[in-house]
C-alpha cells in the first residue's frame, strides 16, 4: 500500500534531499502508527504539530489501513505547551526544561534568565527520558534521536549551533519573552536563589567584594554566593543585545 506524503517546509531541516519541498510516495508494507512512519522518514514525533490524512486531522495513534495523503506541519511557534492539543491532550503545568550534553551551555544561559533547567554531563540518553517524563520537562538537544524516544513528548532539537543564538531561539519558540527572570537561580545547582544579611557571608568574601558590594544572594543548597557585579551588568547587556526582555527581574 501506497501513501502520498507531504511534509511541512520546515522539516527540511531532517529530510533527506530527494523528499524535500514535494510530495512523494511511501510504501507501507506493515501495519504502523502515523507516529511510527514519520520518524522512519526522520522527523521525531516532538517536531510535529498537526497531521492531515485525507484533509482530516489525525493523531499520532492513527493507523492507516487504504491509501490516502498524509500532510504533516510543525508545530508553530509560540508553541503554548500549557494548552492541551490533539497530538498532545495531557499539557505541561509549567515551564521546565531538561539540557542534555550537547547543549549545556544554553542550559546554564536559560537558569541565568530565571528557567528551571536540569542539565548535567552524566546523563544518558535513558536518563534524560525518564527525568523529562517523571518531572514533566521539556527536552532540550541536538541529538534527534534522543527525541524519538516514547517518553519525551516535549521538546525542542536545537537548529543553531551557538549557545547565545540558541538561547533566543528556545526563548522565540516557546515564547518567554515575558517570563524571564535574571539572576534569580543558582547557576550550578538550579535552585531559587535567597537573599542573605552580608554579615552572615562575609567570610566568604573577597576584600573589594565586601567593601563595595552589600546586597546578596545564595543557594540554599550549595551555599554559593551571588552578588551583582560587573558579570551581572555584562551578561544583561549581551541578552539585551540579543532582544531578550527581562520580564520578570
Amino acid at each position: 500500500m501506497k501513501l502520498s506524503v507531504l511534509f511541512d517546509p520546515s522539516f527540511d531541516f531532517f529530510l533527506a534531499d530527494g523528499r524535500k519541498g514535494r510530495i512523494f510516495d511511501y510504501s507501507l508494507v506493515r501495519k504502523a502508527s502515523v507516529k511510527d512512519i514519520i520518524e522512519s522518514l526522520g522527523i521525531p514525533h516532538t517536531e510535529v504539530g498537526s497531521i492531515l490524512f485525507d484533509g482530516r486531522k489525525i493523531d499520532f495513534f492513527f493507523v492507516p489501513v487504504l491509501p490516502g495523503k498524509l500532510q504533516v506541519y510543525a508545530v508553530q511557534a509560540p508553541f503554548n505547551v500549557l494548552a492541551p492539543s490533539l497530538l498532545r491532550p495531557a499539557p505541561l503545568k509549567s515551564i521546565r526544561f531538561i539540557a542534555d550534553v550537547n547543549v549545556l551551555k544554553l542550559g546554564r544561559l536559560l537558569i541565568l534568565l530565571g528557567f528551571d533547567v536540569a542539565c548535567s554531563s552524566s546523563f544518558s540518553d535513558a536518563e534524560i527520558a525518564d527525568i523529562a517524563r517523571a518531572q514533566s520537562r521539556i527536552v532540550l538537544t541536538r541529538d534527534t534521536t534522543l527525541l524519538k524516544r516514547k517518553k519525551i513528548d516535549f521538546a525542542r532539537r536545537v537548529r543553531s549551533d551557538f549557545p547565545y543564538e540558541q538561547v533566543l531561539e528556545v526563548v522565540d519558540f516557546f515564547g518567554l519573552q515575558d517570563l524571564t527572570a535574571f539572576f534569580s537561580r543558582c547557576t550550578a545547582c538550579n535552585k531559587l536563589l535567597v537573599p542573605v544579611a552580608k554579615n552572615d557571608i562575609i567570610h566568604l568574601l573577597e576584600p573589594k567584594t565586601r567593601q563595595y558590594f552589600f546586597d546578596f544572594l545564595q543557594c540554599p543548597q550549595c551555599q554559593k554566593v551571588f552578588w551583582k557585579g560587573s558579570h551581572y551588568d555584562a551578561m544583561k547587556d549581551t541578552f539585551s543585545r540579543l532582544g531578550i526582555s527581562f520580564g520578570g527581574s
